[in-house]
């Protein structure tokens, strides 16, 4: 980030910090869109709920196969439909409190579930002079690399809060856009909502529960060995004489077989 970008980002954050003295709340609905090697896409239907220093990120239902992922960016009210991929798992969530500096998900790996104390680091993010419309908002690019991926996305200052999908916050305003530098992964706002139910949201952005809490170097573990974990168990799922093709065009790539990707 040169001076000139330092001095825009905190002019920003100096705008964004007089808005936020006012109390801000609401609820976004997200798909998080995963695309395979071979084209095929599924969105992952996600709700945010929100307040100044609290979000709460969380899967609201199963997986759906989509044959263009254009069919599911129009903002408040479009239809994904097509295959349902279920789990009997519990939903993956992700509680963020800024004021507290805790982060805290709840994570699927291969076929386990980890409830993690993660840590709540500053993302180094690097604004942009592009706009574009998202819905009724104004939104402003940035760019950033965070747990291995670069990331592209679109925020709404117009909505002063540092939040957004997933783990990603901490620009002047809602995260409304992500597109991940392999095409891989996504999340598209589809529905907010800033009038909110106030019983619900204060219900949702309650601390979970930490009970089976594990660090954040048991989760880093658990992903560096998941492509590992994962060919085993479709090796062993296989045929007597079949054999897995590990060379090929559709192949997984086992550096971007994860989210995260740590070294």
């Amino acid at each position: 980030m040169n001076k000139y970008q330092l001095m825009y980002f905190l002019i920003l954050m100096q705008i964004s910090f007089v808005f936020a003295q006012e109390k801000v709340t609401g609820t976004v609905e997200y798909f998080m869109t995963i695309t395979q090697p071979d084209g095929i896409a599924f969105a992952n239907p996600y709700t945010l709920y929100f307040d100044n220093e609290i979000s709460f990120f969380i899967r609201t239902g199963d997986a759906k196969r989509v044959d263009n992922k254009n069919d599911i960016v129009n903002i408040n009210g479009s239809q994904v439909t097509h295959t349902m991929i279920k789990s009997n798992l519990p939903q993956p969530f992700y509680y963020t409190n800024i004021k507290k500096q805790e982060l805290i998900s709840r994570e699927k790996v291969v076929r386990a579930m980890y409830l993690v104390e993660d840590v709540l680091e500053p993302i180094p993010w690097r604004l942009q002079q592009e706009h574009k419309k998202i819905g009724k908002y104004n939104c402003q690019k940035a760019k950033t690399k965070y747990r291995g991926r670069e990331y592209t996305v679109w925020f709404a200052s117009e909505i002063p809060i540092s939040h957004g999908p997933w783990k990603l916050r901490g620009l002047p305003g809602l995260i409304l856009e992500v597109t991940e530098e392999t095409g891989k992964y996504g999340f598209i706002a589809n529905v907010i909502n800033l009038n909110p139910d106030t019983e619900l949201l204060q219900e949702k952005l309650k601390k979970p529960d930490v009970r089976g809490i594990t660090t954040l170097e048991n989760y880093i573990e658990a992903i560096k060995n998941k492509y590992k974990e994962t060919m085993a168990r479709a090796r062993a799922s296989l045929p007597r004489g079949a054999r897995l093709a590990m060379d090929c065009d559709v192949c997984p790539d086992p550096k971007n077989y994860s989210l995260e990707r740590f070294d």
